[in-house]
């Protein structure tokens, strides 16, 4: 979804645009192209001063499209956002835009354009009220590592350390696992659950289809695209899940 970057200086809302400068872009602030901004900055404090950060407003055409294409149903949501009280700590909003190439994150959004992903930081909060005025409810807010785990992960992770493949393929296997569920990583995204219609499903009785634990998606053979770091290729096997 799109953000706008905002500055507020002196008191002064203002929204960085970019200019094209010498055949080189440079960022420049003007008013603010959309009341959004000040509204959602006018929530959260009146008395902001001298930050910047980023602001995602929502009533742009990609909502429009979204409502359009759901009449009844679920929306599940994987992504890495924070409440509204880490984002706007004591009103000092820092930034939380992140660009990324091959791999590597950088501060400078200018870096390498069209070949950078940039990424933001959801609302949570502020995404909480946008889903309700369009008749969302939220079912579930947890973090991916949870999640996961409620679907089963743990026993997969026992029935794959089991299992009569190589010690190579189950330490391969196991790391690509782990990386969606380390505390510090990705493990921390959140995943939430919204329905448009009142739930008959009791998400909380759900059972685990004891069959699925045998059935783990395991790394296919593309060495150029997976490798691991040095310690691992050492053989040395993850057990920090297992023995819990």
């Amino acid at each position: 979804m799109p953000h706008h970057l905002f500055t507020v200086r002196n008191g002064i809302i203002f929204e960085k645009y970019v200019e094209m400068h010498n055949d080189e872009f440079k960022e420049t602030i003007d008013l603010p192209s959309d009341n959004c901004i000040t509204d959602r900055l006018n929530d959260i404090s009146s008395n902001l001063e001298n930050i910047e950060g980023e602001v995602m407003c929502c009533k742009n055409i990609i909502w429009d499209k979204f409502n359009s294409l759901i009449d009844k149903g679920y929306i599940l949501t994987f992504d890495y956002g924070m409440r509204e009280k880490d984002l706007f700590y004591n009103g000092k909003k820092n930034s939380f835009m992140s660009v990324i190439n091959n791999h590597n994150f950088y501060n400078e959004y200018f870096y390498k354009p069209g070949l950078s992903d940039i990424t933001f930081q959801v609302d949570m909060d502020y995404l909480n009220k946008e889903l309700t005025k369009r008749g969302y409810n939220n079912l579930i807010i947890s973090s991916q590592r949870q999640f996961l785990y409620d679907l089963g992960l743990g026993e997969s992770l026992v029935y794959l350390s089991k299992s009569n493949l190589k010690t190579e393929e189950i330490t391969k296997n196991r790391y690509a696992i782990n990386q969606l569920i380390k505390p510090n990583g990705m493990g921390n995204y959140f995943v939430r659950l919204d329905s448009n219609f009142k739930k008959n499903l009791p998400f909380d009785q759900i059972e685990i289809n004891e069959k699925h634990i045998e059935m783990t998606p395991l790394i296919e053979q593309f060495p150029q695209r997976f490798e691991l770091p040095g310690i691992y290729n050492q053989n040395m096997i993850i057990d920090e899940e297992i023995n819990k």
